[in-house]
């Protein structure tokens, strides 16, 4: 009979699934980017919440669990292509945020709403990529090398980075 262990990284699987939600949004406010009526609201909504929350969270993993990741592996450097991934998605944010600007309270022109589409889809995409790449490639290498009490400073280093971060926002 086999047994499971839990993951010493569970509470950092669970804040990603608390990330959930808000990249579904992602995707609900793509889709309904034609039918403008409200979607500026949301669309200013998940982009502030991308901004303020997401960012933080990005800039954390970069100071705390990045590092740790590298130590654990042995390969100073290896984690270049997911600080590279958060460039992206804060470039792709910051265009959002712009291309909303200008729109204003619509309703949108359809190239502005094929862009609004596109510009949406594309981040939730790529942010659905590098989350899998963290809980399918990151956080194994975390749970064979750290202890819980190891895992449990690194989440709380992280959530205090996050949370320092958003209030000087």
């Amino acid at each position: 009979m086999a047994t499971t262990t839990t993951p010493v990284t569970t509470p950092l699987r669970a804040e990603h699934r608390q990330l959930a939600p808000h990249l579904d949004e992602l995707r609900a406010v793509a889709a309904s980017v034609g039918a403008w009526s409200g979607t500026v609201t949301r669309l200013h909504e998940v982009v502030g919440y991308m901004r303020d929350h997401l960012l933080s969270h990005a800039g954390a993993e970069e100071a705390v669990l990045y590092p740790a990741v590298e130590r654990a592996m042995g390969a100073p450097g290896a984690m270049d292509t997911m600080i590279a991934d958060h460039r992206d998605i804060a470039r792709r944010i910051e265009k959002l945020v712009d291309t909303a600007a200008e729109v204003g309270p619509g309703p949108a022109r359809a190239e502005e709403v094929e862009d609004l589409r596109g510009q949406l889809y594309g981040l939730w995409a790529i942010l659905q990529l590098h989350m899998a790449k963290e809980e399918e490639v990151l956080l194994p290498v975390l749970d064979a090398a750290l202890t819980p009490a190891d895992v449990r400073h690194l989440f709380d280093e992280m959530s205090a980075r996050t949370r320092s971060t958003a209030r000087s926002q």
